[in-house]
């Protein structure tokens, strides 16, 4: 049965992916033109969406081969009013590793995403809202912490959402049959040990969500919603990540009902068209979260600016 599940992982992991060729771990980059123009000193007027893709991935991730539907190039550039600037958060995922390059450290594309979103903290965005496949989730729950953890819970809550699709919250159970046959081949691929099943960083990690949300709320921050979906199908013979990590073990954090989709790992991140229902769901989520918004920015009209995201911490914005 381990034979059988190794020689399918290996077909898998083979089969889906071209991998990131970017010399940096993790690149930021615009879909299309921006609406906040660079010569602006803050997007406050602005709300920002990025695109994260998971392991393995790059801007092939969200388009669909069949019909050449590209999801980021498609998504609203406005919604209740507000302008909205695209942007694809890529990293270095490189499937190749398994040819004998190493992939950067889970720890090290953290870092290098970190670096990465600053440009868009340092706009000023009214928020930034994430919308990410498999472990592409988890890397914004990484970030998301790490912001809190660097810069404050004011600079937390500009990430006002952030919508995961098939995220392995507490692994998957295809990487831990893969990552020790690559480790048998001297293959060192610590982005995929970061998603076999349970393992403690992944258990930290929710630990750390758990924590941060109520904390924020005591501040009076703008509170960071977390929607979710799971894949239904099977890759073969394999679910990717199954319903136990995807969606169940967030079912404490989810600031909407988690649905599941009839569609495989790979699938659920490639709508056809925009009356796909992934991306319906998905659009619905963002318009219910710029409602949550405008509904803050109303009630929060006299607030000084600098408490405009949390009540009792200040908001110091990115030097």
């Amino acid at each position: 049965m381990f034979a059988k599940g190794a020689r399918a992982a290996i077909a898998l992991l083979l089969a889906v992916c071209s991998g990131v060729s970017a010399q940096s771990p993790a690149k930021l980059s615009s879909v299309g033109p921006q609406a906040c123009a660079e010569t602006r000193s803050s997007c406050a007027d602005f709300d920002a969406v990025v695109f994260v893709h998971g392991i393995y991935g790059d801007d092939e991730t969200f388009r669909n081969q069949t019909t050449g539907f590209d999801w980021p190039s498609a998504f609203p550039r406005v919604i209740k009013d507000r302008s909205i600037d695209v942007y694809r958060l890529n990293y270095q995922s490189a499937l190749l590793s398994w040819s004998g390059q190493k992939n950067p450290e889970f720890d090290s594309v953290a870092t290098a995403i970190f670096a990465a979103m600053a440009p868009l903290r340092k706009r000023n965005y009214r928020s930034i809202g994430f919308i990410a496949h498999s472990l592409g989730g988890n890397l914004v729950s990484t970030y998301i912490h790490d912001v809190k953890s660097g810069r404050g819970h004011p600079e937390r809550a500009q990430n006002a959402y952030y919508i995961t699709l098939a995220t392995p919250v507490l692994g998957a159970d295809i990487a831990s049959i893969a990552s020790p046959l690559k480790q048998m081949l001297a293959i060192d691929d610590d982005l995929l040990k970061s998603l076999t099943t349970q393992n403690l960083y992944l258990r930290m990690l929710k630990h750390f969500r758990d924590a941060e949300g109520p904390k924020g709320e005591r501040l009076g921050c703008r509170a960071v919603h977390l929607h979710a979906a799971y894949e239904q199908s099977r890759v073969g013979p394999l679910t990717v990540v199954g319903v136990d990590s995807a969606a169940l073990s967030i079912a404490n954090m989810v600031a909407s009902p988690i649905i599941g989709f009839p569609l495989d790992h790979f699938a659920i991140a490639k709508p056809r068209s925009a009356s796909d229902p992934v991306f319906v769901w998905v659009n619905d989520r963002v318009v219910s979260e710029f409602g949550r918004l405008e509904e803050w920015d109303v009630a929060r009209a006299s607030v000084p600016a600098r408490f405009r995201l949390c009540e009792r911490a200040e908001y110091l914005g990115e030097p």
